[in-house]
């Protein structure tokens, strides 16, 4: 089964996320990373470092833009209908950049809908980045379903329940390292903005681990950024900041931070049961699950691999898969046609089997052979036939015949009943002269018996209000002439 995968590539590290879809959510199947190796290109680099993770075979797999590359905006439309807001936003995209629409690709996702108000967030990026960026994973070996926008990617991790400590007011994920910072601003687990920062470069990060000096070089313009972003959306005031990334693992982080925007701050937590020992809860790895989680459920999010760029990969394992079913198709085809022969001649093998016990029979009942079921049938009804004196029927489906007529309400005591294929006679006590009627109207309603002659009736001679009665009509149904068997 395959897996989800976030592919986090940073300046010095490939991080990697597997996910494995359940009934109940998703469980983390693997977490890693692996140093990138010096080489000539980064492809060269990515490839040596999937060289020590097992194979992504089938695996759907997520990654992102490098922010510096990718353009954010946010749009508040008068209107609410989703045909509208798709009409609408080419033309607002392209006031907003500096390049014709057919040189980009772009997509949104909206953030908000209410009041009559649609607010959408919208990533472009250059055509010819996104080919050079997937060029260079397929290259290292890599075909990514999903190419999303880093920053909105990081609020899929609260959009699934995934942060400790979530509240309804403004939350601020910050996720920043060597190669790229950014932002997102979240109201409970909806996105508010997402947006890509200033960074400072691969030499200071890597001196700021021990140098406060190179660490304030870093933090005061990415705390200015920040304060820019909050003043401009933040609903109120800020409740709490989330740090995650490379970020997170500055000294006392988390207490400048709250000093500087004036909220709780600490490093990212994940909540139980996906919170463990597996890696994939450090701060460090956000990035990459948080793409792993917008793999697992892509639709309605921004994903720039549309149009010309479409995975297509799906398509050619639907092709694939189509081809197995067919040749099986096949298979159970020629299995059925094998059978249906098979069938065929153990019938026909029947059919002459019961054609020669027919012509024996026919011939030794009526001295020439025959093989046609319609015409023996017809041969042994003939009144030359010595089976032409058969009864087709016996007294006793006749007396079940008779029984089966006499109304429930009117059973009477049958004293005696003298029957043969074509006539019954009958003689019975009944509790009134009203009984004898009902009798003779169901036994009318019968079209076996015909001709109920008027019964005699006589009162009981036991003092009783009992009537004896005799009632003598024919049966039509056996074939028979009056006076039969």
């Amino acid at each position: 089964m395959h897996r989800i995968v976030g592919l986090d590539v940073t300046a010095d590290e490939l991080r990697m996320v597997a996910l494995q879809s359940s009934f109940r959510g998703f469980s983390v199947a693997d977490a890693r990373r692996v140093p990138l190796p010096e080489a000539d290109s980064l492809p060269e680099r990515i490839s040596s470092a999937l060289s020590q993770v097992p194979p992504l075979g089938d695996d759907a797999i997520a990654v992102a833009v490098p922010a510096a590359q990718v353009a954010s905006f946010v749009f508040t439309l008068p209107f609410v209908d989703a045909r509208r807001v798709e009409q609408i936003l080419p033309a607002e995209v392209e006031g907003a950049i500096p390049f014709d629409l057919e040189d980009v690709v772009w997509d949104y996702s909206l953030l908000s809908q209410g009041d009559g108000k649609t607010e959408v967030l919208v990533a472009v990026v250059k055509k010819s980045a996104l080919q050079g960026l997937l060029a260079g994973l397929a290259e290292a070996g890599i075909d990514p379903r999903v190419v999303t926008f880093a920053p909105l990617a990081l609020g899929a991790l609260a959009e699934r329940g995934l942060l400790a400590d979530g509240g309804e007011g403004a939350t601020a994920l910050i996720e920043a390292g060597a190669d790229r910072a950014e932002l997102c601003l979240l109201s409970g687990d909806r996105p508010l903005l997402a947006r890509a920062l200033a960074t400072s470069g691969r030499a200071l990060w890597s001196a700021a681990q021990r140098d406060p000096k190179t660490r304030e070089k870093i933090l005061v313009p990415l705390l200015r950024d920040i304060k820019l972003s909050l003043r401009s959306r933040a609903p109120g005031e800020l409740q709490r900041v989330v740090i995650a990334g490379d970020l997170a693992a500055f000294p006392e982080i988390a207490h400048r931070f709250e000093m500087e925007l004036g909220a709780p701050a600490a490093p990212v937590a994940l909540v139980p049961p996906h919170a463990g020992n597996d890696g994939a809860d450090s701060p460090q790895m956000s990035l990459a699950l948080a793409l792993a989680l917008r793999a697992q459920q892509p639709r309605g999010r921004l994903d720039f691999r549309k149009g010309e760029f479409a995975f297509t990969r799906n398509l050619t394992q639907v092709r694939g898969r189509l081809l197995e079913l067919g040749m099986a198709a096949v298979v159970l085809l020629l299995l059925a046609i094998g059978l249906g022969t098979a069938r065929i001649a153990s019938l026909s093998r029947q059919a002459s089997d019961y054609d020669e016990a027919l012509c024996a029979a026919t011939k030794k009942t009526l001295g020439n052979c025959t093989t046609d079921y319609r015409q023996a049938l017809a041969a042994l009804s003939g009144g030359k036939s010595k089976a032409a004196g058969i009864p087709r029927v016996s007294a006793a489906d006749i007396l079940a015949e008779v029984v089966a007529r006499l109304p429930d309400a009117s059973l009477p005591v049958i004293d005696d009943i003298d029957l043969n294929t074509s006539t019954v006679r009958m003689r019975g006590t009944v509790e009134s002269f009203g009984k004898v009627d009902e009798i003779i109207s169901a036994l009318r309603k019968d079209r076996c018996f015909g001709d109920v002659k008027q019964p005699g009736t006589t009162r009981a001679r036991d003092g009783s209000n009992k009537v004896n009665f005799s009632l003598e009509f024919s049966f039509t149904c056996s074939g028979e002439l009056p006076g039969g068997a």
